[in-house]
């Protein structure tokens, strides 16, 4: 017993110690299967609920960043469009016009320069280099995201705490193939096979470029290296007028001199991959080569550069190919040699059929005239057919068969067509057909062969009816232009007028007529028949009208249409009027609708009279007078408007007061400012007018009580803190202007001054005279020696003739 004991707690102390002695083993940091397997950890339900949250936490974060990602990339990319515009516009203002083709692109932003390195994505073939910094992203069953930096020694390390990845060496590679080679590389320690990998180029190394040569501004340029050498041209505002666009030198310390040709570049951009550039890389543009222009009928005239072996044929195709009306038979070449012009003449039909080209020399100008002969493989019918128009003359056609084709009207003259020919002299002959003949007998010798140009016209029976017009006007619903006819009577006339209107009851209708008299000539008759008070004409039921009869309804004389007038504001009863008579005056109209009411203002009435404006009205004193001059006879339209009583008086113009003074100087900044945007006199001299037009509709102004027989100076002086004559305020400038529009300015006589009296409701204004400053003409320096000059001769001629006279006066 005791010894089952004792290995009992022997093994106890031996498990004891193992266990202590296994806690001071450090620990050893493990890789996470699920890096390479994908699979995911089984963790506890608490630990995977609070895992569960804090991804959800973060990818809704990320979702969010991404959002405002998308939207600061958005507003990023306008912006920079919107700079790119006001680029290419600046270029193209300061720049001169491109003389030779190709040198536009680098004028007009056709090849844009990347000044930042994050603008573009890398090409495919883009040279990677120390500096560079790739962004590598794999999402799906693996998650890895992580930005490399290539070194000097030209590796990148991929390795991230979790996992440990080899360096590539990626150093002088293109981009297309280090994409693949990390891909590989990654493949090979995670499970690649349901995930995504995304490659990009997420910083450019910058490199300087040198640019020599015929370029407007030639200098050194530290630009990303993104950019090809058509890129980096674009930073000297490319080739000069006389710079070449296609014998441009790219050399490289480690390469072998590239030739960059522009016209190649437009047909196969492609080729831009080939002119990548490394640090202190050199661009040289030279004088340009053999220069021709080309005009007339090609697809782009303009002025090309050829080079080697190029001639006629190459600057065609350069030029976007021949127009369709291009005449081949001529084009004219003006070539200047030997210090003499001469033209060439060239048939380009036989030329393009030929292996040969016609060689060009500088200078040379290529015409390409257009086709100017006007086809003539058409005949023309016109007048009583279906489908006038031209027609193809095809071989042996025939009269009958273009009839056949337009289609001949019910309405045609068929007796007799006439087919108008031009002579090989080119006079005019006219053949007389006859339609039925030639339709019903193919083999009639009407069914003439057709030529080139002949115009056939079939012309309508109402070509031969006369037509004449009768006017009806007045009183009528439908007044106008008819058409005579022998079986119209005047009764038909009134009907096809729409009947005669009530206006014209109890009046009359005139007819004027055309008499002809036996010698030729002409006078005209006056008929006049009654109507009666059912509208009918009386005597004339069966009056048939002639050519040439104008047939008018006069309106009765006593027949008005009601007319109405407004009347709004303290009226008792307001709201529109009818005129009861021609000669109802104001009061009468104000009687009518009960009179003012107590708080009535009569000095601010105004009066709106249709087609005339606002017309002065002082009820005040038609009240008191029913004769006043103001007691105005109403007519249609008129609009009275009587407010409610003012007892204020306003202040405004150049005055003193705070309120006043500072909101016309806020004004006054703020129309500097604006004047400041503004670039042409035009939009200036339309600023300030509209200002002004502003200020006099609604000016700043302080209202004050009304002081019974006060004059304006007095307002002034108590609430507007005098006049403000600093910014030109005068008291000769000082006008009043009523509740009732009239106003009223300062009368001077010799030095005394009378300030019109204010009324209730009244405004006082003090204007400003803005004085014109006369321009002096610059002072013109003094010439001493011509004026002393002068001085003596004229002290000469005065002392002789003063000599003289004593002479002859003297005993």
């Amino acid at each position: 017993m005791y010894r089952n004991l004792t290995r009992l707690t022997c093994l106890f102390l031996f498990f004891g110690f193992c266990a202590k002695l296994v806690a001071q083993i450090p620990s050893i940091p493990m890789i996470d299967p699920t890096r390479v397997s994908g699979e995911k950890p089984i963790l506890p339900d608490a630990e995977a609920k609070t895992e569960n949250s804090e991804k959800a936490n973060t990818m809704k974060s990320a979702e969010d960043k991404t959002k405002a990602d998308i939207e600061a990339d958005k507003e990023k990319l306008k912006k920079d469009e919107d700079e790119k515009e006001i680029l290419a516009k600046k270029r193209l203002s300061t720049l001169p016009e491109a003389k030779i083709w190709g040198q536009n692109f680098f004028r007009d932003q056709s090849i844009s320069l990347f000044d930042r390195t994050r603008d573009l994505r890398a090409l495919p073939s883009y040279l990677l280099n120390s500096g560079d910094e790739l962004s590598v992203t794999v999402w799906g069953v693996v998650d890895f995201s992580k930005a490399v930096t290539i070194g000097l020694d030209g590796y990148i390390d991929l390795s991230i705490p979790e996992l440990m990845v080899p360096r590539l060496y990626v150093k002088g590679m293109k981009f297309g193939d280090v994409q693949e080679a990390i891909k590989e590389r990654l493949a090979n320690h995670m499970n690649m096979r349901s995930s995504f990998i995304d490659v990009q180029l997420n910083y450019s190394r910058n490199i300087t470029i040198n640019i020599t040569g015929e370029v407007f501004n030639p200098g050194s340029y530290s630009i990303p290296a993104v950019n090809t050498a058509f890129n980096a041209l674009v930073a000297a505002a490319g080739p000069s007028q006389i710079g070449s666009v296609r014998n441009i030198k790219v050399v490289s310390s480690n390469k072998a001199t590239r030739i960059l040709d522009i016209y190649k570049f437009a047909t196969n951009p492609n080729i831009a991959d080939e002119f990548f550039m490394s640090n202190n890389d050199y661009i040289f543009v030279p004088l340009a080569g053999r220069v021709v222009d080309v005009k007339g009928s090609v697809k782009r005239p303009f002025s090309y550069e050829l080079i080697d072996d190029e001639n006629l044929k190459d600057v065609l195709l350069y030029a976007g190919g021949l127009s369709a009306d291009a005449y081949l038979r001529n084009i004219q070449v003006r070539r200047y040699s030997n210090n003499e012009e001469s033209i060439i003449d060239i048939d380009l039909a036989e030329l393009l059929k030929s292996n040969k080209d016609f060689t060009l020399l500088n200078g040379d100008i290529i015409t390409v005239s257009p086709i100017k002969e006007a086809y003539t493989n058409y005949v023309t019918i016109q007048g009583a057919v279906k489908l006038p128009g031209e027609y193809e003359l095809k071989p042996s056609i025939k009269i009958k068969d273009i009839l056949q084709q337009s289609g001949i009207m019910i309405s045609a003259v068929k007796d007799r067509i006439y087919v108008k020919r031009i002579q090989p002299d080119f006079s005019i002959k006219y053949i007389n057909l006859n339609v039925d003949s030639v339709m019903n007998d193919e083999n009639s010798e009407s069914n003439i062969l057709l030529r080139a140009l002949d115009d056939i016209e079939v012309k309508f029976k109402s070509d031969f009816v006369d037509k004449y017009n009768l006017k009806l006007d007045g009183a009528v619903r439908k007044p106008g232009m008819y058409l005579h006819s022998d079986s119209l009577s005047l009764a038909d006339l009134i009907y096809l007028g729409n009947g005669i209107k009530n206006e014209a009851a109890l009046s009359f209708i005139e007819i004027s007529r055309i008499i002809l008299n036996q010698d030729g000539t002409t006078k005209t008759e006056i008929l006049q028949y009654k109507i009666d008070d059912s509208l009918r004409v009386a005597g004339a039921e069966m009056f048939m009208l002639k050519p040439y009869d104008q047939v008018f309804i006069r309106q009765s004389k006593g027949f008005e249409l009601p007319k109405n007038v407004e009347l709004d504001g303290e009226i008792y009863f307001p709201g529109t009027y009818t005129i009861k008579a021609k000669n109802e005056r104001v009061s009468d109209l104000i009687n009518r609708a009960g009179g003012f009411t107590e708080i009535a203002f009569l000095e601010g009435a105004k009066l709106y009279r249709k087609d005339e404006g606002y017309v002065i009205l002082n009820l005040a004193e038609v009240k008191k007078d029913t004769n006043s001059r103001f007691n105005y006879f109403l007519k249609e339209g008129d609009k009275i408007t009587v407010p409610k009583i003012k007892d204020l008086v306003s202040i405004a113009g150049r005055i003193n007061h705070p309120y006043v003074k500072e909101k016309s100087e806020i004004q006054e900044i703020e129309l500097k400012v604006k004047l400041l945007k503004l670039q042409t006199e035009i939009e200036k001299e339309e600023l300030l007018a509209y200002d002004k037009i502003e200020q006099m509709k609604n000016p700043d102004k302080v209202n004050v009580p009304y002081h019974k027989k006060k004059s304006a100076t007095f307002y002034l002086k108590k609430y507007a803190g005098g006049i403000d004559r600093i910014n030109g305020g005068r008291k000769k400038h000082i006008y009043v202007r009523y509740a009732d529009g009239s106003v009223q300015k300062t009368k001077s006589f010799l030095c005394f001054k009378k300030h019109p009296k204010v009324e209730k409701g009244a405004m006082v204004y003090v204007d400003s005279r803005t004085r014109l400053k006369k321009q002096r003409e610059p002072r013109k320096a003094i010439d001493w020696q011509t004026t002393i000059r002068d001085t003596f001769a004229i002290l000469t001629s005065g002392l002789t003739i003063y000599a003289l006279i004593r002479a002859a006066t003297a005993p």
